[in-house]
């Protein structure tokens, strides 16, 4: 398929029209002091993805990937003044993103494809009127700024969606802006799954806006609500619950400040459109914070979630919902002294945000009020070197978390994500996971870098099932160089 998209495109396509191509060979091992039997394959160049628990915290996927966008882009004056269009075509490709699948292929996607008509009130731009139609997925616009924290795109659904497509309309001026918009999906069910015809469509609706108090100084929030899916955990197929929308609700707000308009805001390049135009595509996706003297800069963001769920204990035994309430927030610092760059990062979700998108520990059904649950927290702290003249950077980063857990008949478990899990040794007390890495990179040209990477990870919740003699079984601590890993990376990446 990919052959005949390429040969039928072949008289209108540059090679600029890939832009933002990754190609990486990497050597990769995440744990030298374990082997096959303790699931660790030993070093490789097929593994990708080896990383610290807060490493690319703004980021979909880690930097050892090969991958690239098709991005087919025009942009034309309107048969209006003032008025312009512009459309993309934007392609991921990927040739292979689990490392347990590595027959040859190329994995084929939307990734925000999108038309846009715009009004501009001024000659630089900074003052313009938008409506934008994502015309397949609308996953890259959502709510919350970091992207690790950021919700509402496909993935929110409570089953897999083909497409959400959607739209969005913004006003901006100077930096303030503000915003509202709409998605979609479809998701189609059979009745053998059903008691009836369940092809339903869902539907989510977003807003905010954001204000700048000077080039340094900014307050956003959002507001939006989703239709998750519905629910399907009941006992009985004739419940008046069985089917009953699950809808979502989600309130966001961010403060960001710097000192210094040379250090630029965070923002995940996951939350922006591809354009492939001249102003656009860059020189160097190669960059270092470097300032003459001293700049600071902080961003804060709270996001607080809820939606209904089955109650897991009614009170009077007839079945009903519960609204639960989910909360995620995080604080990112950077200091920059010339060519050091320093950061400490504080980022805190509790256990219902972690599971919303599932939604919840048990699909569809709210946690209940007498389990024992903790949330995540956890501080994360960097500092990198850079050489200019030598084309060099250096830097450590170090991770403590307390993870977030909960108890069960069953068990204690610590909850690593929304999908990964891992049951607390018996007799144990979940603890802290402590991670570090020293990496080096080396600026090869304007499209290439080596690095080299070196990465420690300590979690002693690592655990595995045994039998015992009399037929039971007994959840057992990680042998020590389990818990312990020591990891490297090795890449050659280009980047343009």
């Amino acid at each position: 398929m990919l052959t005949l998209l390429l040969t039928t495109m072949a008289p209108l396509a540059e090679a600029g029209d890939f832009i933002d191509v990754w190609v990486s060979t990497a050597f990769e091992d995440d744990n030298v002091r374990a082997g096959p039997e303790d699931y660790s394959p030993t070093a490789n160049f097929v593994q990708r993805g080896n990383q610290t628990f807060f490493d690319n915290y703004e980021a979909r996927y880690p930097g050892d990937l090969t991958q690239s966008h098709l991005v087919l882009y025009r942009r034309d004056e309107a048969n209006w003044d003032g008025w312009f269009t512009e459309a993309a075509l934007v392609l991921q490709m990927t040739p292979f993103l689990d490392p347990d699948d590595t027959d040859p292929g190329v994995d084929l996607q939307d990734d925000g494809s999108y038309v846009r008509v715009f009004r501009n009130f001024d000659e630089e731009g900074r003052h313009n009127i938008s409506l934008t139609g994502y015309a397949v997925d609308a996953s890259r616009f959502r709510l919350g700024y970091s992207y690790d924290l950021a919700y509402g795109g496909r993935e929110i659904m409570a089953r897999t969606v083909g497409a959400m497509p959607g739209a969005r309309v913004q006003w901006e001026k100077n930096g303030s802006y503000l915003f509202a918009g709409a998605k979609t999906a479809i998701s189609s069910r059979t009745q053998v799954e059903w008691e009836g015809d369940r092809n339903t469509a869902y539907y989510a609706g977003l807003a905010g806006g954001g204000l700048a108090l000077g080039d340094n100084l900014r307050l956003e929030a959002g507001f939006g609500t989703f239709q998750q899916g519905q629910l399907e955990n009941v006992p009985d197929a004739s419940s008046e619950l069985y089917g009953e929308i699950i809808n979502a609700r989600g309130i966001s707000g961010q403060l960001a400040y710097r000192s210094t308009t040379d250090l630029n805001f965070i923002q995940s390049a996951e939350l922006r459109l591809y354009r492939n135009s001249p102003d656009m595509v860059r020189d160097t996706y190669i960059f270092h914070n470097q300032l003459d003297g001293v700049g600071v800069l902080v961003q804060a963001e709270v996001n607080r979630l809820d939606h209904n769920l089955l109650d897991p204990n009614p009170a009077d035994g007839t079945e009903g919902t519960v609204l639960e309430a989910a909360l995620a927030g995080d604080v990112q610092t950077v200091l920059v002294i010339n060519s050091t760059e320093l950061g400490l990062d504080l980022v805190y979700k509790d256990l219902p945000y972690i599971l919303f998108n599932i939604p919840g520990l048990t699909s569809g059904v709210a946690l209940p009020d007498d389990l024992e649950h903790t949330p995540q927290l956890y501080m994360r702290a960097s500092a990198t070197h850079y050489f200019p003249e030598a084309h060099f950077a250096t830097g450590i980063g170090f991770g403590l978390m307390a993870p977030a857990t909960y108890e069960t008949s069953a068990g204690t478990y610590v909850q690593y994500d929304e999908r990964n899990k891992e049951g607390v040794p018996d007799g144990a007390d979940p603890e802290n996971i402590l991670s570090a890495v020293w990496s080096n990179q080396l600026d090869i040209s304007k499209s290439m870098v080596a690095i080299g990477q070196l990465m420690y990870t300590q979690d002693p919740n690592l655990s595995e099932v045994i039998s015992d003699e009399q037929g039971g079984t007994t959840r057992v601590a990680k042998a020590e160089n389990v818990q312990n890993s020591i990891g490297f990376n090795l890449i050659l990446r280009a980047r343009f």
